[in-house]
């Protein structure tokens, strides 16, 4: 006997699908979780009798990340994952693109109707997205979450929530908020006498991590920029959905338009892997200009490479060339805490932690079967 899974609905901005609608993102669901946390950490058994041996003898030394991703590209079945993975996700995408077009009218009347808040929205028709952004796909997302295909386009906000919240079935929380219920959390427990007035989150997309902010700090104004307009329009119809009043401004974290020392805490969460070399620095630059003293610098991604062993380094190769996000190559491999201290941060100010996530402590969930075995890696500074 089956138990029938019923829609999450978290809020006004997610509309019911058909039922052959809702299979079909479950049965994406399923092939995604059980590729992920039941057959690739399989593979690793195949590195370690096979592949490693033999790359130690014809090295003559232990193999880098990217010498283990190159010899695990050419075993049969690795490449059967690969494959498989990104398949998958084709077909997500899929689903949900179908979903959200049949939906676009219903959900562009939604978000007219929470045009006026609680909170504001501030789009830059004349913003220029930057070249790293417009070079490729995104998550093979065709147009990135960027492109506009019509006026008051929302459509890649509404396929990235939805799939974000349908497909995982509530594994980061029924808001898809977890890391930002985490961060926060850790935030005022880590500075205790930070008390933010005004805090800043840079590439808010649709706004999972800054409601939490918000929530948790319900006396600041909490501003979530992004250069996407159709994330930032229905980020903030969601935001408003939920009845919190966040200011959605669409700009570049690497030169934004605020004042001197105007904010006391600034975060992100997943940003730095999806910009570039040289945004990196201007944007931890930026961080450093727009805080005031004893402010506080917060981002969350996956962890750096230097935090992990080469094989399990090597598996953000398939994210790496299978998911267009060749700037994670980088990214991971950089020194945040030396790029911090070139951007203004004293030596003595950065930190980096892993925090375990507050929806697998509260709900009991396997922490296995999420893609950061249950805590999230921050890394961060504060401005002295």
């Amino acid at each position: 006997m089956t138990t029938q899974m019923t829609q999450p609905i978290p809020h006004t901005m997610i509309l019911p699908a058909s039922e052959d609608e809702f299979e079909a993102e479950l049965i994406c669901r399923e092939l995604n979780l059980f590729l992920e946390a039941t057959i690739r950490p399989r593979l690793r058994k195949i590195y370690e009798t096979r592949v490693h041996p033999e790359l130690v003898a014809r090295l003559g030394r232990e193999p880098t990340r990217r010498e283990i991703a190159k010899a695990m590209r050419e075993v049969e079945v690795n490449k059967l994952w690969y494959s498989l993975r990104t398949q998958t996700q084709q077909a997500m995408y899929k689903v949900a693109g179908e979903i959200i077009e049949r939906q676009a009218p219903a959900l562009k009347d939604t978000a007219l109707g929470l045009e006026k808040g609680p909170g504001t929205l501030t789009l830059d028709p004349d913003l220029a997205v930057p070249r790293y952004l417009q070079a490729l796909d995104i998550h093979n997302l065709k147009g990135g979450y960027h492109s506009e295909h019509e006026a008051d386009d929302l459509r890649s906000g509404a396929i990235y929530d939805r799939n974000m919240t349908v497909n995982r079935m509530g594994m980061q929380g029924a808001l898809t908020d977890d890391s930002g219920v985490t961060m926060s959390g850790w935030v005022v427990s880590e500075f205790p006498d930070l008390k933010p007035k005004r805090i800043l989150e840079m590439g808010c997309t649709v706004g999972h991590t800054t409601v939490p902010f918000k929530r948790r700090f319900p006396e600041a104004q909490v501003i979530g920029i992004d250069v996407a307009a159709p994330c930032l329009r229905y980020g903030h119809a969601r935001a408003a959905g939920l009845g919190v009043e966040i200011d959605f401004m669409q700009q570049n974290a690497e030169e934004t338009d605020f004042a001197d020392g105007s904010f006391d805490l600034i975060y992100s969460y997943i940003l730095l892997h999806e910009t570039s070399a040289k945004a990196l620095p201007r944007i931890f630059k930026e961080c450093h200009r727009l805080l005031r003293p004893g402010g506080v610098m917060l981002h969350g991604d996956a962890p750096q490479f230097d935090e992990l062993d080469p094989y399990t380094a090597s598996l953000r190769d398939w994210d790496i060339t299978c998911n267009n996000e060749p700037f994670m190559d980088t990214c991971y491999d950089l020194k945040l805490e030396d790029m911090y201290r070139e951007a203004g941060f004293a030596a003595g100010s950065t930190f980096r932690h892993y925090i375990p996530s507050e929806h697998v402590r509260i709900n009991g969930v396997d922490p296995r079967i999420t893609r950061n075995s249950g805590k999230f890696f921050v890394t961060g500074a504060v401005k002295s």
